[in-house]
Protein backbone atom coordinates (compact mmCIF):
# COMPACT_ATOMS: atom_id res chain seq x y z
CA UNK A 1 0.00 0.00 0.00
CA UNK A 2 0.99 3.38 -1.27
CA UNK A 3 1.52 6.28 0.91
CA UNK A 4 0.94 10.03 0.13
CA UNK A 5 1.68 13.23 1.64
CA UNK A 6 1.45 17.01 0.40
CA UNK A 7 3.25 20.17 1.80
CA UNK A 8 4.09 23.43 0.43
CA UNK A 9 6.06 26.28 2.25
CA UNK A 10 7.41 29.98 1.29
CA UNK A 11 10.75 30.74 -0.19
CA UNK A 12 9.50 34.51 -1.46
CA UNK A 13 12.47 36.46 -1.76
CA UNK A 14 12.99 39.97 -0.88
CA UNK A 15 13.31 43.30 -3.21
CA UNK A 16 16.92 44.08 -3.96
CA UNK A 17 17.89 40.67 -4.34
CA UNK A 18 19.73 39.31 -7.64
CA UNK A 19 17.34 37.99 -10.45
CA UNK A 20 18.25 34.89 -11.91
CA UNK A 21 17.74 34.16 -15.90
CA UNK A 22 20.52 36.76 -17.72
CA UNK A 23 24.64 36.59 -18.18
CA UNK A 24 24.67 39.89 -16.38
CA UNK A 25 23.30 41.44 -13.16
CA UNK A 26 20.04 42.04 -12.86
CA UNK A 27 18.13 42.71 -9.78
CA UNK A 28 14.37 42.19 -8.67
CA UNK A 29 12.02 45.14 -8.57
CA UNK A 30 9.00 44.10 -7.20
CA UNK A 31 7.27 41.18 -5.83
CA UNK A 32 4.07 40.40 -7.74
CA UNK A 33 3.23 36.25 -6.10
CA UNK A 34 4.32 34.36 -3.47
CA UNK A 35 7.13 31.87 -4.38
CA UNK A 36 6.91 28.46 -2.86
CA UNK A 37 8.14 24.86 -2.76
CA UNK A 38 5.83 21.78 -3.15
CA UNK A 39 6.51 18.80 -1.52
CA UNK A 40 5.29 15.01 -2.46
CA UNK A 41 6.17 12.37 -0.26
CA UNK A 42 5.77 9.04 -0.96
CA UNK A 43 6.72 5.71 0.40
CA UNK A 44 5.45 1.75 0.90
CA UNK A 45 6.90 1.35 4.07
CA UNK A 46 10.18 0.37 2.96
CA UNK A 47 11.19 2.51 0.08
CA UNK A 48 10.99 6.70 0.59
CA UNK A 49 10.84 9.01 -2.05
CA UNK A 50 10.15 12.88 -1.67
CA UNK A 51 9.84 14.74 -4.82
CA UNK A 52 9.90 18.53 -4.68
CA UNK A 53 9.15 21.29 -6.95
CA UNK A 54 10.68 24.88 -5.91
CA UNK A 55 9.74 27.89 -7.53
CA UNK A 56 13.21 28.88 -8.79
CA UNK A 57 15.27 29.23 -12.01
CA UNK A 58 17.46 26.12 -11.26
CA UNK A 59 18.37 24.24 -8.10
CA UNK A 60 22.10 26.32 -6.69
CA UNK A 61 25.03 23.95 -6.17
CA UNK A 62 24.61 24.32 -2.56
CA UNK A 63 21.03 23.38 -2.05
CA UNK A 64 20.95 19.54 -2.79
CA UNK A 65 23.73 18.20 -1.34
CA UNK A 66 22.53 20.10 2.21
CA UNK A 67 19.16 18.60 1.45
CA UNK A 68 20.17 15.47 1.10
CA UNK A 69 22.26 15.33 4.76
CA UNK A 70 19.56 16.28 6.36
CA UNK A 71 17.35 13.41 4.68
CA UNK A 72 19.80 10.51 3.64
CA UNK A 73 17.40 7.43 3.90
CA UNK A 74 15.01 8.92 0.91
CA UNK A 75 15.41 9.48 -2.89
CA UNK A 76 15.41 13.17 -3.09
CA UNK A 77 14.21 14.91 -6.38
CA UNK A 78 14.56 18.69 -6.64
CA UNK A 79 12.50 19.92 -9.66
CA UNK A 80 12.76 24.07 -10.08
CA UNK A 81 10.28 25.30 -12.22
CA UNK A 82 12.53 27.47 -14.39
CA UNK A 83 10.82 30.36 -13.79
CA UNK A 84 13.21 33.73 -15.19
CA UNK A 85 11.51 36.14 -12.26
CA UNK A 86 12.63 34.32 -9.03
CA UNK A 87 15.20 34.63 -6.16
CA UNK A 88 18.97 34.29 -6.55
CA UNK A 89 18.99 30.41 -5.76
CA UNK A 90 22.84 29.66 -7.05
CA UNK A 91 24.71 29.78 -9.77
CA UNK A 92 28.46 28.58 -10.84
CA UNK A 93 30.73 28.00 -7.29
CA UNK A 94 33.46 30.23 -6.95
CA UNK A 95 36.44 27.53 -6.86
CA UNK A 96 39.59 28.48 -5.33
CA UNK A 97 41.46 27.68 -8.94
CA UNK A 98 39.95 30.32 -10.44
CA UNK A 99 42.19 33.56 -11.34
CA UNK A 100 41.65 36.88 -9.82
CA UNK A 101 40.01 38.01 -12.73
CA UNK A 102 38.08 35.49 -13.23
CA UNK A 103 36.98 35.63 -9.48
CA UNK A 104 35.83 39.78 -10.22
CA UNK A 105 33.88 38.68 -13.30
CA UNK A 106 32.12 36.02 -11.05
CA UNK A 107 31.60 38.08 -8.15
CA UNK A 108 30.75 41.87 -10.57
CA UNK A 109 29.36 40.47 -13.38
CA UNK A 110 27.63 37.12 -12.87
CA UNK A 111 24.36 36.48 -11.21
CA UNK A 112 25.33 34.74 -7.60
CA UNK A 113 23.01 33.19 -5.42
CA UNK A 114 22.44 34.92 -1.86
CA UNK A 115 23.81 33.13 0.55
CA UNK A 116 20.89 33.86 3.15
CA UNK A 117 18.60 33.03 0.52
CA UNK A 118 20.09 29.65 -0.57
CA UNK A 119 19.96 28.50 3.29
CA UNK A 120 15.72 29.71 3.19
CA UNK A 121 15.68 27.67 0.49
CA UNK A 122 17.40 24.70 2.07
CA UNK A 123 15.36 24.96 5.38
CA UNK A 124 12.20 25.34 4.06
CA UNK A 125 12.77 22.10 1.39
CA UNK A 126 13.56 19.95 4.66
CA UNK A 127 10.70 21.39 6.64
CA UNK A 128 8.19 20.86 3.66
CA UNK A 129 9.54 17.43 2.57
CA UNK A 130 9.13 16.55 6.70
CA UNK A 131 5.63 17.72 6.62
CA UNK A 132 4.52 16.08 3.53
CA UNK A 133 5.72 13.07 5.85
CA UNK A 134 4.16 13.55 8.65
CA UNK A 135 0.92 14.30 6.70
CA UNK A 136 1.12 10.77 4.22
CA UNK A 137 -1.82 8.93 4.22
CA UNK A 138 -2.67 5.30 2.11
CA UNK A 139 -4.07 6.26 -1.40
CA UNK A 140 -4.73 4.49 -4.45
CA UNK A 141 -3.46 6.22 -7.53
CA UNK A 142 -4.56 6.94 -11.22
CA UNK A 143 -2.11 7.89 -13.99
CA UNK A 144 -2.74 9.48 -17.47
CA UNK A 145 -1.20 11.57 -19.96
CA UNK A 146 -2.94 13.63 -22.82
CA UNK A 147 -1.60 16.88 -24.60
CA UNK A 148 -1.60 20.48 -24.94
CA UNK A 149 -0.94 21.94 -28.38
CA UNK A 150 -0.53 25.89 -29.72
CA UNK A 151 1.12 27.19 -26.63
CA UNK A 152 4.83 25.77 -27.11
CA UNK A 153 7.48 25.97 -29.70
CA UNK A 154 10.60 25.31 -30.71
CA UNK A 155 13.06 28.20 -30.66
CA UNK A 156 15.31 26.63 -32.53
CA UNK A 157 15.31 27.17 -36.63
CA UNK A 158 16.89 26.17 -39.44
CA UNK A 159 18.06 29.40 -41.55
CA UNK A 160 18.06 29.42 -45.25
CA UNK A 161 21.67 29.81 -44.28
CA UNK A 162 21.78 26.17 -43.18
CA UNK A 163 22.74 26.57 -39.56
CA UNK A 164 19.92 26.85 -36.79
CA UNK A 165 19.23 29.66 -34.98
CA UNK A 166 17.83 30.74 -31.68
CA UNK A 167 14.71 33.26 -32.03
CA UNK A 168 15.47 34.59 -34.95
CA UNK A 169 12.54 37.07 -34.98
CA UNK A 170 9.28 36.27 -35.55
CA UNK A 171 8.10 36.40 -39.46
CA UNK A 172 11.79 36.68 -40.48
CA UNK A 173 12.06 35.96 -44.39
CA UNK A 174 15.13 33.24 -43.29
CA UNK A 175 13.22 31.18 -41.50
CA UNK A 176 12.83 27.38 -43.09
CA UNK A 177 11.39 25.28 -40.59
CA UNK A 178 11.59 24.70 -36.64
CA UNK A 179 14.85 23.08 -36.49
CA UNK A 180 13.61 19.95 -33.84
CA UNK A 181 10.22 18.73 -32.83
CA UNK A 182 8.51 19.57 -29.50
CA UNK A 183 7.08 17.63 -26.47
CA UNK A 184 3.14 18.41 -26.56
CA UNK A 185 2.80 15.37 -23.70
CA UNK A 186 1.21 16.28 -20.56
CA UNK A 187 1.61 13.56 -17.47
CA UNK A 188 -0.50 13.49 -13.93
CA UNK A 189 -0.60 11.11 -11.89
CA UNK A 190 -3.71 11.50 -9.49
CA UNK A 191 -3.64 10.70 -5.38
CA UNK A 192 -7.01 9.65 -4.11
CA UNK A 193 -7.12 9.09 -0.37
CA UNK A 194 -8.09 5.57 0.82
CA UNK A 195 -10.30 6.22 3.59
CA UNK A 196 -13.19 7.96 1.37
CA UNK A 197 -12.00 8.15 -2.23
CA UNK A 198 -11.43 11.99 -2.16
CA UNK A 199 -8.57 13.80 -4.09
CA UNK A 200 -5.11 13.96 -2.31
CA UNK A 201 -3.00 15.82 -4.53
CA UNK A 202 -1.13 15.28 -7.77
CA UNK A 203 2.43 15.00 -9.67
CA UNK A 204 2.50 16.70 -13.00
CA UNK A 205 4.90 16.88 -15.91
CA UNK A 206 5.07 18.85 -19.05
CA UNK A 207 7.90 21.05 -20.81
CA UNK A 208 8.04 24.78 -21.36
CA UNK A 209 10.58 27.23 -20.31
CA UNK A 210 9.09 29.51 -16.91
CA UNK A 211 9.65 32.81 -19.34
CA UNK A 212 5.99 34.06 -19.83
CA UNK A 213 6.16 36.33 -17.10
CA UNK A 214 10.06 37.01 -17.20
CA UNK A 215 8.99 40.91 -16.94
CA UNK A 216 8.00 42.59 -13.82
CA UNK A 217 7.83 41.25 -10.20
CA UNK A 218 8.86 38.47 -8.88
CA UNK A 219 5.98 35.80 -9.66
CA UNK A 220 5.28 31.60 -10.41
CA UNK A 221 5.02 31.82 -14.10
CA UNK A 222 2.53 29.37 -15.89
CA UNK A 223 3.37 26.32 -13.74
CA UNK A 224 1.45 28.77 -10.69
CA UNK A 225 -1.06 29.38 -12.97
CA UNK A 226 -1.49 25.62 -14.03
CA UNK A 227 -1.83 25.09 -10.10
CA UNK A 228 -4.52 27.41 -9.27
CA UNK A 229 -6.51 26.10 -12.45
CA UNK A 230 -6.38 22.40 -10.64
CA UNK A 231 -7.32 23.77 -6.97
CA UNK A 232 -10.20 25.82 -8.74
CA UNK A 233 -11.96 22.38 -9.83
CA UNK A 234 -9.89 20.08 -7.34
CA UNK A 235 -10.08 21.98 -4.04
CA UNK A 236 -7.70 24.74 -2.64
CA UNK A 237 -5.97 22.56 -0.35
CA UNK A 238 -4.92 19.94 -2.89
CA UNK A 239 -1.47 19.23 -3.53
CA UNK A 240 0.27 20.01 -6.90
CA UNK A 241 4.01 19.19 -7.68
CA UNK A 242 5.39 20.29 -11.35
CA UNK A 243 8.30 18.24 -12.50
CA UNK A 244 10.06 20.49 -14.77
CA UNK A 245 10.34 18.17 -18.23
CA UNK A 246 12.73 18.78 -21.08
CA UNK A 247 12.55 22.07 -22.31
CA UNK A 248 16.07 22.96 -22.92
CA UNK A 249 15.25 24.64 -26.70
CA UNK A 250 11.02 24.88 -25.77
CA UNK A 251 9.38 28.51 -25.05
CA UNK A 252 5.94 30.15 -25.46
CA UNK A 253 7.02 32.13 -28.14
CA UNK A 254 6.18 31.47 -31.42
CA UNK A 255 8.24 32.89 -33.90
CA UNK A 256 6.65 31.80 -36.71
CA UNK A 257 3.71 34.38 -35.62
CA UNK A 258 3.39 38.20 -36.51
CA UNK A 259 1.40 38.17 -33.47
CA UNK A 260 2.80 40.56 -30.53
CA UNK A 261 5.50 38.53 -28.53
CA UNK A 262 3.94 36.34 -26.16
CA UNK A 263 5.65 38.07 -22.74
CA UNK A 264 3.57 38.66 -20.04
CA UNK A 265 0.84 37.95 -17.57
CA UNK A 266 -1.42 36.93 -20.44
CA UNK A 267 0.61 34.20 -21.69
CA UNK A 268 1.39 33.03 -18.87
CA UNK A 269 -2.30 32.33 -18.21
CA UNK A 270 -2.31 30.70 -21.60
CA UNK A 271 -0.02 28.08 -21.07
CA UNK A 272 -0.82 27.13 -17.40
CA UNK A 273 -4.71 27.31 -17.82
CA UNK A 274 -4.29 25.01 -21.29
CA UNK A 275 -1.67 22.88 -18.96
CA UNK A 276 -3.87 22.39 -15.69
CA UNK A 277 -7.27 22.08 -17.71
CA UNK A 278 -5.23 18.99 -19.59
CA UNK A 279 -4.42 17.99 -16.14
CA UNK A 280 -7.97 18.18 -15.26
CA UNK A 281 -9.42 15.57 -18.19
CA UNK A 282 -6.54 12.98 -17.18
CA UNK A 283 -7.92 13.17 -13.54
CA UNK A 284 -11.32 13.34 -14.33
CA UNK A 285 -10.73 9.68 -17.13
CA UNK A 286 -8.21 7.93 -15.44
CA UNK A 287 -8.94 4.58 -13.42
CA UNK A 288 -8.02 4.63 -9.68
CA UNK A 289 -6.42 1.63 -7.84
CA UNK A 290 -3.08 0.12 -6.38
CA UNK A 291 0.12 -0.25 -8.06
CA UNK A 292 2.35 -3.56 -7.31
CA UNK A 293 5.47 -1.71 -8.16
CA UNK A 294 7.23 0.99 -6.37
CA UNK A 295 10.95 0.87 -6.65
CA UNK A 296 14.06 4.17 -6.72
CA UNK A 297 17.81 3.96 -7.58
CA UNK A 298 20.39 6.16 -9.02
CA UNK A 299 23.10 5.77 -10.94
CA UNK A 300 26.34 7.48 -11.61
CA UNK A 301 27.59 8.86 -15.28
CA UNK A 302 30.22 10.74 -15.79
CA UNK A 303 30.32 13.63 -18.94
CA UNK A 304 32.90 15.21 -20.60
CA UNK A 305 33.33 19.02 -21.09
CA UNK A 306 33.97 20.57 -24.50
CA UNK A 307 36.87 23.50 -24.23
CA UNK A 308 37.63 26.82 -25.80
CA UNK A 309 40.31 27.33 -27.47
CA UNK A 310 43.46 29.25 -26.99
CA UNK A 311 42.59 31.77 -29.90
CA UNK A 312 39.16 32.08 -28.15
CA UNK A 313 40.69 33.17 -24.35
CA UNK A 314 42.86 35.68 -26.08
CA UNK A 315 40.19 36.97 -28.26
CA UNK A 316 37.93 37.13 -25.12
CA UNK A 317 40.47 38.82 -22.80
CA UNK A 318 40.68 41.47 -25.65
CA UNK A 319 37.24 42.09 -25.45
CA UNK A 320 37.32 42.37 -21.74
CA UNK A 321 39.80 45.13 -21.82
CA UNK A 322 37.94 46.81 -23.89
CA UNK A 323 35.36 47.01 -20.76
CA UNK A 324 32.62 47.68 -23.04
CA UNK A 325 29.51 45.95 -21.85
CA UNK A 326 26.63 44.23 -24.23
CA UNK A 327 26.77 40.75 -25.97
CA UNK A 328 30.10 40.44 -26.95
CA UNK A 329 31.48 41.17 -23.27
CA UNK A 330 29.06 38.70 -21.45
CA UNK A 331 30.17 35.80 -23.37
CA UNK A 332 33.63 37.03 -23.49
CA UNK A 333 33.11 37.13 -20.02
CA UNK A 334 31.99 33.26 -20.20
CA UNK A 335 34.82 32.18 -22.33
CA UNK A 336 37.35 33.14 -19.79
CA UNK A 337 35.61 31.47 -16.76
CA UNK A 338 34.91 28.45 -18.64
CA UNK A 339 38.33 28.42 -20.04
CA UNK A 340 39.67 27.96 -16.27
CA UNK A 341 37.27 25.86 -15.38
CA UNK A 342 37.98 23.02 -18.03
CA UNK A 343 41.79 23.43 -17.70
CA UNK A 344 41.28 22.44 -13.94
CA UNK A 345 38.79 19.71 -15.14
CA UNK A 346 37.84 17.72 -17.82
CA UNK A 347 34.20 16.57 -16.79
CA UNK A 348 32.19 15.83 -13.92
CA UNK A 349 30.15 12.98 -12.50
CA UNK A 350 26.13 13.11 -12.70
CA UNK A 351 23.51 11.16 -10.96
CA UNK A 352 20.42 10.13 -12.92
CA UNK A 353 17.35 9.16 -11.10
CA UNK A 354 15.01 6.36 -11.86
CA UNK A 355 11.76 6.18 -10.43
CA UNK A 356 9.08 2.94 -11.04
CA UNK A 357 5.40 4.09 -10.16
CA UNK A 358 3.70 1.09 -11.32
CA UNK A 359 2.80 1.88 -14.59
CA UNK A 360 4.94 4.90 -14.56
CA UNK A 361 8.74 5.84 -14.94
CA UNK A 362 10.37 8.90 -14.33
CA UNK A 363 13.84 9.44 -15.36
CA UNK A 364 15.70 12.65 -13.90
CA UNK A 365 18.30 14.20 -15.03
CA UNK A 366 20.63 17.48 -14.34
CA UNK A 367 20.70 19.90 -17.18
CA UNK A 368 18.65 22.08 -19.31
CA UNK A 369 18.20 19.15 -22.10
CA UNK A 370 16.43 19.85 -25.76
CA UNK A 371 13.26 17.96 -25.29
CA UNK A 372 14.69 15.81 -28.10
CA UNK A 373 16.27 13.82 -25.47
CA UNK A 374 12.92 13.29 -24.05
CA UNK A 375 11.45 12.11 -26.94
CA UNK A 376 14.10 9.60 -27.54
CA UNK A 377 13.84 8.29 -24.27
CA UNK A 378 10.04 7.91 -24.36
CA UNK A 379 10.17 6.43 -27.81
CA UNK A 380 12.19 3.82 -26.84
CA UNK A 381 10.58 3.39 -23.17
CA UNK A 382 8.11 0.13 -23.02
CA UNK A 383 6.36 2.07 -20.10
CA UNK A 384 2.54 3.10 -20.73
CA UNK A 385 3.78 6.26 -19.18
CA UNK A 386 7.82 7.94 -19.09
CA UNK A 387 8.38 11.07 -17.63
CA UNK A 388 11.89 13.01 -18.01
CA UNK A 389 12.36 15.15 -15.57
CA UNK A 390 15.26 17.47 -16.86
CA UNK A 391 17.63 20.03 -14.21
CA UNK A 392 17.02 17.71 -11.65
CA UNK A 393 19.19 18.22 -8.30
CA UNK A 394 21.54 20.85 -10.40
CA UNK A 395 22.42 21.96 -13.89
CA UNK A 396 25.11 21.18 -16.39
CA UNK A 397 23.90 24.19 -18.12
CA UNK A 398 22.00 23.60 -21.74
CA UNK A 399 22.59 19.70 -23.35
CA UNK A 400 21.72 20.74 -26.77
CA UNK A 401 21.30 17.41 -29.04
CA UNK A 402 24.29 16.31 -31.06
CA UNK A 403 22.16 17.87 -34.31
CA UNK A 404 22.56 21.47 -33.25
CA UNK A 405 25.84 21.35 -31.90
CA UNK A 406 27.10 19.73 -35.39
CA UNK A 407 29.31 22.43 -37.19
CA UNK A 408 27.97 22.12 -40.54
CA UNK A 409 24.07 22.93 -39.55
CA UNK A 410 24.29 23.58 -35.82
CA UNK A 411 24.32 26.96 -33.87
CA UNK A 412 22.15 29.02 -31.87
CA UNK A 413 22.61 30.52 -27.97
CA UNK A 414 22.51 27.04 -26.59
CA UNK A 415 25.17 25.98 -28.10
CA UNK A 416 27.32 28.91 -26.54
CA UNK A 417 30.51 27.87 -24.74
CA UNK A 418 29.86 29.39 -20.58
CA UNK A 419 30.63 29.12 -17.32
CA UNK A 420 27.84 26.55 -17.53
CA UNK A 421 27.51 25.02 -20.98
CA UNK A 422 30.42 23.27 -21.63
CA UNK A 423 28.98 19.59 -22.74
CA UNK A 424 30.55 17.67 -25.69
CA UNK A 425 28.15 17.15 -28.25
CA UNK A 426 27.24 13.02 -27.24
CA UNK A 427 26.90 14.09 -24.11
CA UNK A 428 22.74 14.39 -25.30
CA UNK A 429 23.28 10.59 -26.89
CA UNK A 430 24.93 9.14 -24.10
CA UNK A 431 21.87 10.28 -21.49
CA UNK A 432 19.30 8.69 -23.89
CA UNK A 433 21.69 5.37 -24.23
CA UNK A 434 22.13 5.21 -20.57
CA UNK A 435 18.42 5.94 -19.95
CA UNK A 436 17.63 3.64 -21.96
CA UNK A 437 19.46 0.99 -20.84
CA UNK A 438 18.22 1.99 -17.40
CA UNK A 439 14.15 1.27 -18.15
CA UNK A 440 14.86 -1.63 -19.90
CA UNK A 441 15.96 -3.48 -17.16
CA UNK A 442 12.55 -2.33 -15.65
CA UNK A 443 9.32 -4.28 -15.65
CA UNK A 444 5.88 -1.86 -15.77
CA UNK A 445 3.32 -2.46 -13.60
CA UNK A 446 -0.38 -2.77 -14.87
CA UNK A 447 -2.47 0.71 -15.06
CA UNK A 448 -4.95 0.75 -12.63
CA UNK A 449 -8.11 -0.59 -14.16
CA UNK A 450 -10.77 0.36 -11.05
CA UNK A 451 -13.48 -1.59 -9.33
CA UNK A 452 -14.71 -4.52 -12.03
CA UNK A 453 -18.03 -5.90 -12.00
CA UNK A 454 -19.19 -9.37 -13.51
CA UNK A 455 -19.75 -9.18 -17.54
CA UNK A 456 -23.54 -9.74 -18.28
CA UNK A 457 -25.05 -12.28 -20.49
CA UNK A 458 -28.90 -11.00 -20.28
CA UNK A 459 -30.17 -7.73 -22.40
CA UNK A 460 -31.66 -4.95 -20.62
CA UNK A 461 -36.04 -5.81 -20.83
CA UNK A 462 -36.06 -2.00 -21.76
CA UNK A 463 -33.87 -2.59 -24.48
CA UNK A 464 -34.52 -6.01 -26.09
CA UNK A 465 -37.23 -5.42 -28.03
CA UNK A 466 -37.69 -5.27 -32.26
CA UNK A 467 -38.46 -1.95 -33.89
CA UNK A 468 -42.23 -0.74 -33.23
CA UNK A 469 -43.49 0.28 -36.29
CA UNK A 470 -47.08 -0.03 -35.61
Amino acid sequence: MIKAGFYEADITPSVGMERPGNYFKDFIPDIAEELKVYATFLTDGTTRIALVSVDTCSIGPQIYPAVKAALPDMLIVLSPTHLHNGGPSGNIEIADFYSPLAKRLLTEETIQGNPDYVKLIIRQIISAIRMAEKRAEEVELSFGKGSVEGVTFNRGFKMKNGHRATHPGKGNPQIVEPFEPIDTEVGAVGFWRKSDESFLGCLINFSCHGTCASVGGVNTDWPGQAIRTIRAVMGEKCGVTYLYGCAGDITQIDNQSLSPIEVGPLYSQKVGVSVGAEVLKILMRAKKGEISTFKSFEEKMQIFYRKPSPLRIAEAMEIIKLNQKGTAFNFAKEIIIVGEKTAHSDGTEITLQTIQLGPLAIVTMPGEVFCGVALAIKAASKFPFTWVSSLANGSIGYVPTAAALDPERGGGYETRLTSGTCTRPDTADRLVAKSTEILSRLTPGAVPTGPLIEPVDKIWDYGSNLPELE
